[in-house]
């Protein structure tokens, strides 16, 4: 496995170095959260969050948030949705002239206002429209383009996949559950096995993937050509090194703290103390899981100012 997982791979125009992917995550998959990997062996690329088309073409600039890239980032695909064929291809477009090296079109979100904008997973009951979407985009940039869907039934599945495949796309994501499954529903591994088989542009799995027996499981029971990873890379930036084949990861708790840190931080260079404060509340978890007490969480909760937040940490012990 570690030779697959660690040999290049072909998407359109661009070759990967390997074969592990990290994929975006609404709130969290900024600039600050992306720069982290590259402490260590960082993900062959980064996806960033979920954006509007609408924003990236009326509002966002290369300084916002969502469009923000850190020098340290050699590749870095932008995810967009919307609805609008026209204005999917501008703000593609826009992104590319702003130094993108993939887009991806979002066609799995579940959340119930990009549904209800015909965006998201609403585009996989209308396939011809997702087509339309697809042709435009394709039209209008010259880096590779990828699809990000969840899994229907089989032979919905298998026509959709080729007809994305007919459309343009130089690769397809596959998250192996439903819109309408939460995550204590196992990813299907073996559903994605089957669209990989019916096309032939790469494909790449997504869901449950965080440890080297999951990804041994999902290379095995899916069959496919990459493997993107979601929430277990939050907290844990030396996740790809460990997965890659090299020897488990020693990481302290002072280096844990520098890192939360370091994320922190580059929030509030980014947007403001106050937002990255915000966000450090729900991000303390993955950083440091189990080994606050409920005293240490409490107190951390209180906090208002990222001076505050080091002497609070540093009586943790793993």
């Amino acid at each position: 496995m570690h030779t697959f997982i660690n040999s290049p791979l072909q998407i359109g125009s661009l070759s990967i170095p390997h074969r592990l992917i990290q994929g975006p995550l609404a709130g969290y998959s900024c600039a600050p959260f992306r720069e982290l990997f590259h402490h260590f062996m960082a993900p062959a690329y980064s996806v960033a969050e979920m954006s509007s088309a609408s924003n990236i073409v009326h509002k966002d600039t290369v300084q916002s948030r969502y469009i923000y890239r850190s020098p340290h980032e050699k590749i870095l695909a932008y995810q967009i949705s919307g609805h609008n064929e026209h204005v999917m291809a501008e703000a593609a477009l826009k992104l590319q002239n702003f130094g993108a090296d993939l887009i991806d079109i979002n066609c799995g979100c579940p959340k119930t206002k990009i549904r209800k904008k015909g965006a998201g997973s609403a585009l996989l009951e209308h396939p011809q429209k997702l087509a339309l979407i697809i042709n435009k985009v394709r039209e209008a940039i010259t880096i590779p383009l990828t699809i990000k869907i969840r899994i229907q039934d089989t032979a919905k599945d298998i026509a959709l996949t080729r007809l994305i495949e007919d459309s343009g796309a130089d690769a397809l994501i596959v998250h192996g559950r439903r819109w309408t499954e939460d995550y204590d529903v196992p990813s299907d591994l073996k559903h994605i096995a089957k669209i990989k088989a019916a096309v032939s542009i790469p494909v790449i799995a997504n869901g449950d993937i965080h440890n080297r027996e999951s990804l041994e499981q999902a290379v095995t029971l899916s069959q496919c050509d990459a493997f993107m990873i979601g929430r277990a890379g939050t907290g844990k930036p030396w996740l790809y090194q460990e997965l890659l084949g090299h020897s488990p990861v020693q990481v302290t708790m002072a280096q844990r703290i520098d890192l939360f840190l370091n994320h922190l931080e580059g929030l509030a260079t980014l947007e403001s103390e106050f937002k990255a404060m915000l966000q450090s509340k729900s991000l303390v978890r993955y950083y440091f899981r189990n080994s606050l007490s409920a005293q240490q969480l409490k107190a951390f909760y209180a906090l208002e100012h990222l001076i505050q937040i080091k002497p609070i940490l540093q009586n943790i012990a793993i």
